[in-house]
């Protein structure tokens, strides 16, 4: 009795119901008992010809597997497109028949792939079918045109601070506004994935028990639902959140969905992100304070982390395009670090900083102070002609909204510009505690701000004279950008703990 395996496809299960399979099951199997062949395996995939390789589908390659080991003399399937879809994939087919003497069965009738007149037919077939994909993916790039143009979501899956309506959902919407807000304020990805790991929301990956097979990738695909970084910042770059309908990932229009935030604190927080995203992929995890910020003086390149023998050391990685060697100078880690850091906050104190987080601008307050008296000049006129009976109680309440909600902007900025100007006396080691309490890529990002280089010297050959130490915090040179010095309204000009740069 010939042995058949049969093999199932579909292109997708939306519901996870598997009822598109176990139709082709049944036709397979009643073609297998009329034929009197013993189905020795059933062996199906879920995934779309489209996007995968016949050789890259799983339930297709236990079948080769078994046509090679000798396991199986047919293989059954529902129709010849569940098989090949493409020119390229038949072709292959047609050569493991060749090759192991086996048939092709369908449920709508058999190819014989092994002589002219059946792999004739099959070609056709198979040229019918890719036709057929060309034809199908022109219908759904029109449909994709037409709903960019009508504005409508295009979500597969419901995203995070979104209903499927495009509607908001309160507690993420919230969370996610929160969030610009934070980020712009100098709160670093993992801390925000942390904070809503903690709370309870999660992604909107599907989960991994039920999530349609994929085509095998390079990373696994294992979704967890669990905020990290990367995730954080694809979400807050996301254009959806400020209503604007996107394609292949350009922005095409406006959205019909509400907006989660407002434009220019989306666009500040995206320059923000794309500004610190690493040029370089085959770079690791920079898990110290310092590598690749600070820079070697001899020739520019990075400084990484490294050991000599069991101490941690800040070594020259050498220049990006590697036009020169590398190892020019080195620190122990532990040193550099306190040097970097000693520095930041010994600048706070001059300054009179109470804070190393990014500080507001400073601000016109005659300006603002002018507008809020105009404000609530217009606010008394409307309430008079409402005392006069010129202005009906919803016609005020609409007039004064926005002034009222103006007002409250500039007085919360008035308030928290004197809050900054006052706060002239620092507590070093408060700074201090406060700076180590924060996450790395806080405190990484805090440096970027702060520093407009840190560059390391080599110590020279030799050993240092008795009395003197190894290392020296002179081997460091450090600048502060104006932008920081300038960042709060109470900064004064002070000299820069800095040597002048050395030449190459």
């Amino acid at each position: 009795m010939p042995r058949a395996v049969l093999y199932l496809r579909m292109s997708m299960d939306r519901i996870g119901a598997s009822a598109g399979l176990e139709r082709q099951e049944q036709a397979c199997r009643g073609l297998a008992l009329a034929r009197g062949w013993d189905v020795v395996e059933v062996v199906d995939d879920t995934i779309s010809a489209t996007t995968s390789r016949l050789a890259d589908r799983p339930g297709w390659r236990r079948v080769v597997q078994m046509i090679e080991a000798g396991q199986a003399d047919l293989i059954v399937a529902w129709h010849l497109d569940r098989v090949p879809r493409s020119i390229k994939d038949l072709e292959f087919l047609i050569d493991l028949a060749l090759d192991r003497g086996i048939g092709l069965a369908t449920a709508t009738g058999d190819i014989d792939l092994t002589n002219d007149v059946g792999r004739m037919v099959a070609r056709i077939l198979a040229a019918v079918a890719s036709a057929e994909v060309e034809r199908k993916a022109e219908r759904q790039i029109l449909a994709n045109d037409l709903r960019v143009a009508n504005g409508t979501p295009q979500w597969i899956r419901r995203p995070f601070g979104y209903e499927m309506d495009g509607t908001l959902r309160e507690a993420e919407a919230a969370a996610v506004l929160k969030a610009y807000h934070d980020v712009l304020a100098g709160k670093a990805l993992t801390t925000v994935a942390r904070e809503w790991n903690e709370a309870g929301f999660r992604t909107s990956a599907p989960d991994a028990a039920t999530a349609r097979p994929r085509a095998p990738r390079k990373n696994v695909y294992a979704p967890s639902g669990r905020w990290n970084n990367v995730a954080v910042r694809f979400l807050l770059r996301a254009p959806r959140n400020i209503a604007k309908s996107t394609l292949y990932g350009e922005i095409m229009g406006d959205g019909d969905w509400t907006p989660i935030v407002d434009e220019p604190t989306w666009h500040a927080v995206d320059r923000f992100l794309a500004d610190r995203e690493r040029p370089d992929s085959t770079v690791g995890k920079l898990a110290n304070l310092l590598s690749r910020i600070a820079t070697c003086t001899v020739c520019g390149g990075k400084m990484g982390a490294s050991k000599r023998g069991d101490a941690p050391i800040y070594v020259c990685q050498g220049p990006e395009d590697a036009s020169a060697s590398r190892g020019h100078c080195q620190l122990p880690l532990d040193f550099a670090d306190e040097v970097v850091v000693s520095r930041l906050i010994r600048q706070m104190e001059l300054m009179g900083r109470s804070t190393c987080r990014p500080q507001p601008l400073p601000i016109d307050r005659g300006a603002l102070e002018g507008r809020a008296l105009e404000i609530e000049k217009l606010m008394a006129e409307l309430v008079e002609d409402r005392t006069v009976g010129l202005l009906d109680r919803d016609a005020l309440l609409t007039g004064t909204a926005t002034l009222r909600q103006e007002l409250a902007g500039i007085r919360y900025s008035l308030a928290q510009a004197g809050s900054h100007a006052a706060a002239r006396v620092v507590d070093i080691e408060a700074e201090s505690e406060e700076f180590n309490r924060l996450g790395l890529e806080e405190q990484r990002a805090i440096l970027r701000e702060a520093f407009a280089f840190i560059r390391v010297i080599p110590r020279g050959k030799g050993r240092p004279k008795a009395g003197e130490p190894t290392w020296r915090p002179e081997l460091i040179e450090t600048e502060f950008t104006p932008a920081w010095l300038k960042a709060t309204a109470y900064a004064s000009p002070v000299p820069s703990l800095s040597a002048a740069p050395r030449p190459s």
